[in-house]
């Protein structure tokens, strides 16, 4: 009596993978169903994906540090000369001269005017007043000069004479004015005489009084 062993799983599946291999290539060569799966149809199908909302924007990074500045530009051209500005107006200096050459006797102990000049009030002036004196009575002479704005002393000086009969002494006074009558008045302790007298006035804009 025959005694048959159980076959073993390795050779059972060995057994079955040698018909699958026999069968599926009998069944590729006689053609697979027209409209059976395909590796190309499955290829074609396209799987759709729900996508959800887009979700908020993120905040704002922080500010990256600055960078290194970069080298300096080339020198531009020079540009064009502008326009000649227009002349200005004239300022507000204007000169006043008055003068007396001839010779003014002097009496002694009296105020008497040797030149005078009239200049416009309510502006700005600086006036300089000028003297030759001389002697005339064979003493020794002290004369007294003041320069006046109508009746008001604005400067004074006073020169010492030889007894010699000469002209040996000039007084020169300056001062600044508001205008008016301006004069140059001298007084002499003897006789005496004043010659070659004049007064210059400069009309200024402004006098800063230090």
């Amino acid at each position: 009596m025959l005694n048959f062993r159980r076959p073993s799983p390795a050779l059972v599946i060995a057994v079955i993978a040698v018909f699958i291999a026999a069968t599926g290539g009998a069944w590729a060569a006689s053609g697979a169903p027209s409209n059976g799966p395909t590796a190309a149809g499955a290829a074609k199908k396209h799987v759709k994906i729900n996508r959800g909302p887009r979700g908020f924007r993120g905040r704002r990074g922080f500010r990256g540090a600055a960078g290194v500045a970069g080298p300096a530009g080339a020198r531009g051209l020079t540009g064009p000369a502008g326009a000649t500005g227009a002349t200005g107006a004239i300022g507000p200096s204007n000169g006043f001269v008055k003068s007396q050459p001839a010779a003014t006797g002097l009496t002694a102990g009296a105020d008497t005017t040797v030149v005078q000049l009239s200049l416009t009030p309510g502006s700005n002036y600086i006036v300089t007043a000028a003297t030759e004196l001389g002697n005339t009575s064979g003493v020794s002479n002290l004369v007294s000069c003041t320069l006046l704005e109508n009746s008001n002393p604005i400067g004074g000086g006073s020169a010492f004479l030889p007894a010699l009969n000469v002209f040996a002494q000039t007084v020169t006074l300056t001062a600044a004015t508001t205008g008016g009558n301006i004069k140059l008045s001298c007084n002499p302790t003897t006789a005496a005489q004043a010659r070659n007298s004049v007064i210059t006035a400069i009309r200024v804009g402004a006098l800063q009084t230090q």
